[in-house]
């Protein structure tokens, strides 16, 4: 049966997902793991050459005869540029055909900023990584915070920035750089990240709790992404949690706590910013009291490391929220680890250890197995990087 150009474009991704996860993986592999007939491998693979996205080399081999060819990608076959943003933080990078890290680029978004000016800004950032000959581009990923629909390309809503809601992101993206735009959530995109090139490498069941602006959940299940069917999964952050210890509560949520507080208004970056800002204003025994201008999140993790007492209580507070969330999670998931993404890593234990006991103390009353909870090692572009490898996964050969 003779394949459309769609279908054999197809093809030609799915042998470079496998020379991708399997560098060095030979025709006759090729052809037993796709179920696919040498030859016609062979034909493929001569085409992805000659287009030059796959290099190959012979390989020594102890018994006579003609050695395998190794296929591996060829570093120039192409660039693609991941970027993934928050309330606060534009990150954009660019990346070679064998997702090898070549540029990055961050602009702040303001508490003022319109939609407009937001996409103005993601424009810019894209343009500092542009590679110089912008005919080299093959694709862009983009992290969207909030409700995404991927498939009409539209952000949906995210309520951290004011009036963003059912925004057309990836067709004005694509009609301005000339090539495809892929758009995933953010949390997403930094499982992507974990599950590409990080902690999740390999694993088939397991969880990312990305803690920024916002809160979410990343879901792997058997070694792929689960999205839900509406996109939605993993919205953990509007969950209603537990409430603060008392004598820290009156500093959470604007001191509103409620029946209806939501988990990242407790526990999230802003949060956590926040009610160290009410607190300081209460008590002189704080090296953040000194301090004139507003607090920002570098204030936080030096004051931790510090061991102040305030910043370590608020800290701990917030841990134990995720503490709590992540035990739900992980008795209705049953994954083999939970990997927490985003700034509150940079806490380091300060955060893990009493977040690693709430959880801990649900499950082993619940019978249930505790799993490896663990920082990412990603760093702070993990989710450009995850947005990135988004769209070397979505990119087609041309026909």
């Amino acid at each position: 049966m003779k394949l459309s150009l769609e279908q054999m474009a197809g093809v030609e991704a799915e042998i470079l997902k496998q020379i991708r996860a399997c560098p060095g993986v030979s025709r006759i592999e090729l052809a037993r793991e796709l179920q696919i007939a040498p030859s016609t491998v062979g034909n493929y693979v001569g085409r992805l050459i000659t287009e030059g996205f796959l290099v190959e080399s012979a390989e020594a081999e102890n018994e006579p005869g003609r050695p395998p060819t190794a296929l591996r990608l060829d570093p120039d076959g192409g660039r693609f540029i991941g970027v993934d943003f928050e309330a606060r933080n534009i990150m954009a990078m660019t990346v070679d055909f064998s997702d090898r890290p070549l540029k990055h680029a961050h602009k702040s978004i303001q508490e003022s900023d319109s939609v407009a000016q937001i996409i103005g800004k993601i424009e810019e950032a894209i343009g500092e990584v542009l590679p110089e000959d912008q005919s080299r581009l093959l694709a862009i990923g983009i992290g969207v915070p909030g409700l995404v629909d991927p498939n009409k390309g539209i952000a949906v809503h995210y309520k951290y920035i004011n009036h963003w809601q059912n925004v057309l992101l990836a067709a004005p993206l694509a009609k301005r750089f000339g090539v495809p735009v892929y758009l995933e959530n953010t949390v997403r995109s930094m499982t992507l990240a974990e599950l590409w090139f990080g902690q999740g490498r390999g694993a088939r069941d397991w969880l990312c709790v990305g803690i920024r602006s916002g809160i979410g959940a990343g879901i792997v299940a058997g070694g792929q992404l689960q999205r839900g069917a509406d996109y939605r999964a993993g919205e953990i952050g509007r969950w209603r949690c537990p409430h603060p210890p008392r004598a820290l509560a009156r500093y959470f949520s604007d001191g509103k706590i409620s029946a209806e507080t939501e988990l990242q208004e407790v526990a999230s970056v802003r949060a956590v910013i926040r009610a160290l800002e009410l607190a300081r204003k209460v008590t002189k025994k704080s090296v953040l009291s000194a301090q004139p201008q507003p607090l920002v999140f570098a204030d936080v993790v030096r004051a931790a490391q510090q061991r102040d007492v305030l910043t370590t209580q608020v800290i701990e507070a917030a841990a134990e929220m995720l503490g709590w969330a992540v035990g739900q999670l992980v008795l209705a998931l049953n994954p083999d680890r939970v990997i927490l993404a985003g700034p509150l890593t940079l806490l380091g234990d300060t955060l893990l250890n009493p977040l690693r006991k709430r959880a801990g103390k649900i499950l082993v009353d619940s019978g249930a197995e505790i799993p490896a909870i663990l920082n990412s090692t990603m760093g702070e572009y993990s989710g450009a990087l995850g947005a990135a490898a988004l769209a070397v996964h979505e990119w087609k050969p041309a026909r």
